[in-house]
């Protein structure tokens, strides 16, 4: 019981950080050392999927309507998704408007304009398109496809402890938490956090607009979502997966 009182203890203290103390601290910034990239690109071989960015067939509900109505969403009908849809949402909830040399600016607030999250989307229902795992390009707004084998959804619904329950797709957000780190150090990981939830309220929102429904979920088997995204759990990690899908 005493090491499960230590970990409360200090993740408290992850969230609650002494902001006066980083004033007096050589961050890695302060000593000079290279700057970390401010997104990732696709890989040099990989499929991509070129999103669109104009919405002609989507009705759009006011904001007021969007948030009255929103609730989470655990169950989906088997209504695809369309491939304008599938674009509406990545638009809406991670895409970079502009960026300087040092400093992302996004459709999310990200602490200091360090960017520290990368989205991927589990495609399970969209018209037009096989069930696959893709990473967004956020300067781009394309898919670069990172898997497709005929396993991908059990996969999935296994990595998200059985809660696929028919989704059209699932948004995984991850952390890269040196981005953060680079310039705020110990106080990074609240942001850090803090991100992943403005990019999740962005989704909901979208999918009421939508006609759809989403469930942001904490709870998933994070061995298996970072295998899933094939990414190493260290540098990079799922912080945040969103199921989405008609009502």
């Amino acid at each position: 019981m005493k090491n499960i009182d230590e970990l409360i203890k200090n993740n408290r203290t992850s969230i609650k950080p002494n902001w006066q103390e980083l004033r007096f601290l050589e961050t890695p910034r302060k000593q000079g050392k290279p700057r970390p990239t401010l997104y990732k690109q696709a890989k040099e071989d990989a499929v991509i999927i070129r999103l669109i960015n104009e919405f002609p067939n989507i009705k759009h509900k006011t904001l007021t309507e969007c948030i009255k109505t929103r609730r989470s969403l655990r169950q989906y009908s088997n209504v695809p998704f369309t491939f304008e849809e599938l674009s509406y949402v990545m638009w809406e909830t991670s895409r970079i408007d502009y960026h300087t040399d040092s400093a992302t600016f996004r459709t999310i607030p990200t602490g200091g304009a360090t960017n520290a999250m990368e989205t991927y989307v589990m495609i399970n229902n969209v018209e037009g398109m096989n069930p696959g795992v893709y990473h967004y390009i956020q300067d781009k707004h394309i898919l670069a496809l990172i898997d497709e084998e005929d396993s991908i959804q059990d996969r999935t619904n296994k990595a998200l402890s059985q809660q696929l329950r028919g989704a059209a797709i699932v948004l995984i957000l991850t952390a890269v938490p040196y981005r953060s780190e680079y310039k705020y150090s110990f106080t990074a990981h609240k942001m850090i956090a803090m991100e992943a939830g403005h990019s999740g309220q962005n989704a909901s929102l979208v999918a009421e607009n939508l006609d759809a429904g989403a469930v942001c979920l904490a709870a998933y088997n994070q061995l298996l979502l970072d295998e899933l995204l094939k990414i190493d759990g260290v540098d990079e990690f799922a912080t945040y997966a969103i199921p989405m899908g008609k009502k």
